[in-house]
């Protein structure tokens, strides 16, 4: 009776950890190290960080931000496996336009945030604020100062 009760009170402790484990306040959607779910705010302040080439624009995490030569205005063109190494810098469904940040609709139905039009990414590579391992990768990606 005793190992009854340490294996039905072992399970109970089990369940309420995975309990904690629950996707409700997670995005699933991405490792966590990509995720690019953010809002910018009029209100908010400057999206600025300083860097090795200088100030550079940063999402409101801090990360830098990237444009790609292959979008057009309004148009991103990084999807799959593009998009693992340059998440989109994803808005919410409140989010709203301002100054010279805009909205642009993508394929899966998710909005991307543009600056001057220009839909914006991170890069994977990046971890810290500041980073700009991204520059001119593939002449084609370009830090947003």
């Amino acid at each position: 009776m005793t190992n009854l009760k340490i294996a039905a009170l072992s399970s109970l402790v089990m369940l309420a950890g995975l309990a904690g484990c629950s996707s409700s306040g997670y995005n699933t959607g991405k490792q966590a190290n990509q995720s690019s779910d953010t809002e910018y705010r009029q209100s908010s302040g400057s999206y600025m960080a300083n860097s090795s080439i200088g100030q550079v624009m940063t999402t409101p995490h801090g990360m830098t931000v990237y444009t790609f030569d292959k979008d057009q205005p309004g148009r991103s063109n990084c999807y799959d496996a593009c998009a693992t190494h340059w998440p989109p810098v994803t808005a919410d469904g409140y989010a709203q336009e301002y100054g010279r940040m805009s909205l642009v609709s993508r394929t899966d139905g998710r909005r991307q945030w543009a600056f001057d039009g220009n839909p914006l990414y991170t890069y994977a590579e990046d971890s810290m604020r500041g980073d700009v391992k991204g520059d001119d990768v593939g002449s084609v990606w370009h830090v947003v100062r």
